[in-house]
């Protein structure tokens, strides 16, 4: 089901795409041809699966060994950015957001799949609580966070949301969507 959901997302991205949080290059299946894509990750391991990995998929693709939250490019230079499970485990969501707009051009678009938390008053929400301390160690991953909130107040033009259900157990329920520049 993901994979449903990444292809319909990624299908209508172009041009010159940023993806934050890169890691081994599971994304380029679901791109088109003819996009310039830079990978993003602060673990500068994951070049050598994503350079093999889009010359599969015939991408043209470089790396930027950087964090989210301090990008190292000019502001207004990608067409899109692209965020997959991501802003999870990232220091700080908030400043990995507004870098994500500087460095989008006016009226480029922010890609996103990333979990978030359950219904504060739910068992899962609960779950989610207890176990942020074993996938914070593991991961760097809060579950508990409320990431599709926190892309709705970061400052983009509109923002389209869709709730899913993957199933995924602690890191569900998820929010996959655009948001405008």
């Amino acid at each position: 089901m993901a994979g449903e959901v990444k292809s319909r997302l990624l299908a209508r991205v172009e041009g010159d795409v940023l993806e934050i949080g890169a890691g081994t290059g599971a994304n380029f299946t679901y791109l088109t041809q003819g996009v310039r894509w830079t990978g993003c990750d602060p673990n500068p391991g994951g070049w050598r699966y994503c350079e093999r990995a889009a010359a599969a998929a015939g991408i043209d693709a470089e790396w930027r060994t950087a964090g989210a939250e301090q990008l190292p490019f000019d502001a207004g230079r990608f067409d899109a950015v692209v965020s997959t499970l991501t802003l999870c485990s990232v220091r700080s969501p908030e400043a990995a957001l507004r870098e994500v707009l500087r460095v989008l051009k006016p009226g480029g678009t922010f890609v996103f799949l990333e979990h978030v938390a359950a219904d504060p008053d739910s068992p899962l929400h609960r779950r989610q609580r207890r176990w942020a301390p074993v996938f914070g160690a593991l991961a760097g991953c809060r579950p508990h966070q409320d990431t599709a909130r926190l892309i709705e107040a970061a400052g983009f033009s509109s923002v389209d949301v869709e709730r899913l259900a993957l199933p995924l157990p602690v890191v569900s329920p998820h929010a996959a969507g655009r948001a405008l520049k």
